[in-house]
């Protein structure tokens, strides 16, 4: 008979980007049925918040947060050379956070403070956890991710204050699902740099070249300090002219940073093809972002879409990609699923993008049921094709 321990030395439970990132898979297509339900108005759940906010903060809190947790303890242990959470102490972050899940779900049954403090449980353990690393010699120099991180955790904190003390904040739950969507995106474009060149590296080497790539520095700086004025206005003054006038701006500096990118041959590489689209929708959602905020013949809601399922969706479905070949000792050849999932993404986020924009008469069928459909798809193949590697011991016999 097996020892209880023997459940924690899994390879399930080796490093954190195998539990989150199987978890997020999971999650994504399953936290979108009882919104998808409710506006088909074939079922609805139990809820103690508006359905939009609920459907927000699974996807954010619930799904990315998942998916955010898996890469920091994935990247941040190599940042900083300090060992990785594995075992018993990442059994416990999981259970946080499937913790947090049960308690959403049976939110209107449940006292709501405590539901706020189960799911707060999880992103301030994980903030306690790479505090420390971050700060030290060796993490300081990606200290810029931890203070994303911390951003995200206050955004999600403010929500809660919202939702069950709304005289206490102006900002409605709303604007903060918006913040907590352009806090990632934030994220995006700080890892963009280092994940660009090491795959880019990776891609030339596959077609013969040599040299790393043109990068400018100051180019990524600027794309970075605009998206992150854009995200403070978009949260004091949404819709106002001047947010639209920034949104514009940051779109501009994350097309030009975009440039320097190599294209030709090396986006054949579908790693390169997943960053690369993930920016691509960052900077169009920015774009109808600012023009919806100029004009009124586009709705305040256009491009939030692109940013949320579009930029940080591509990307999140690009780190399970590549982290997932890279940590389990694999070549970073990706399976030829994901060409087909890709696709699926592609164009659930352009469906749920312009179709509420141009074809409302069509909304729930082709901006609500077929996008969730080829969401739902997008994730099954990667499951189908990544999920064996996730729950397996690394294909090069080494630890993790």
């Amino acid at each position: 008979m097996k020892s209880r321990g023997s459940v924690f030395q899994s390879p399930w439970l080796a490093y954190g980007f195998r539990p989150f990132f199987l978890l997020a898979a999971i999650y994504g297509p399953l936290a979108l049925i009882p919104w998808v339900g409710a506006l088909l108005q074939q079922f609805t759940l139990p809820m103690a918040m508006m359905p939009l906010a609920w459907h927000g903060h699974e996807m954010l809190f619930g799904f990315a947060s998942a998916a955010l947790a898996g890469f920091l303890l994935t990247s941040i242990p190599s940042w900083a050379d300090v060992r990785p959470l594995e075992g018993k102490a990442l059994a416990v972050l999981v259970s946080l956070w499937l913790l947090g899940r049960l308690a959403f779900w049976l939110s209107a049954s449940l006292p709501q403070t405590l539901v706020a403090m189960v799911n707060i449980a999880f992103p301030l353990s994980l903030l306690f956890w790479a505090a420390p690393a971050l700060l030290s010699d060796k993490g300081r120099r990606h200290l810029s991710i931890g203070l994303t991180l911390l951003a995200f955790v206050v955004v999600q904190v403010l929500f809660y204050l919202s939702w069950l003390w709304p005289e206490l904040t102006w900002l409605s739950p709303l604007v903060l699902l918006n913040t907590a969507v352009n806090v990632l995106l934030v994220l995006i474009a700080l890892t963009a740099s280092r994940i660009v060149r090491v795959v880019a590296m990776a891609a030339k080497k596959e077609l013969g070249e040599v040299g790393p790539p043109r990068l400018t520095p100051a180019r990524e700086y600027l794309a970075i300090a605009v998206l992150i004025l854009y995200v403070v206005a978009d949260m004091l003054a949404p819709g106002h002219p001047v947010t639209g006038w920034i949104a514009l701006a940051a779109a501009a500096a994350q097309a030009d940073r975009l440039s320097e990118w190599p294209w030709g041959k090396a986006m054949g590489k579908l790693y390169m093809l997943l960053l690369t689209t993930a920016y691509l929708w960052m900077v169009v959602g920015l774009v109808l972002v600012g023009v919806s905020a100029l004009v009124d013949s586009l709705p305040g809601y256009a491009g939030r879409h692109a940013l949320s399922a579009g930029a940080a969706g591509t990307a999140i479905l690009a780190v399970f990609c590549i982290a997932g070949l890279r940590h389990t000792g694999r070549t970073l050849s990706l399976p030829k699923i994901i060409w087909p999932a890709l696709i699926a993404l592609f164009l659930a986020v352009a469906l749920r993008t312009l179709v509420p924009i141009w074809w409302p008469e069509v909304y729930l069928l082709a901006g609500v049921g077929l996008p969730f459909v080829l969401w739902l798809i997008t994730y099954a193949l990667y499951l189908f094709g990544y999920a064996r590697f996730l729950v397996s011991a690394r294909a090069d016999g080494l630890a993790g």
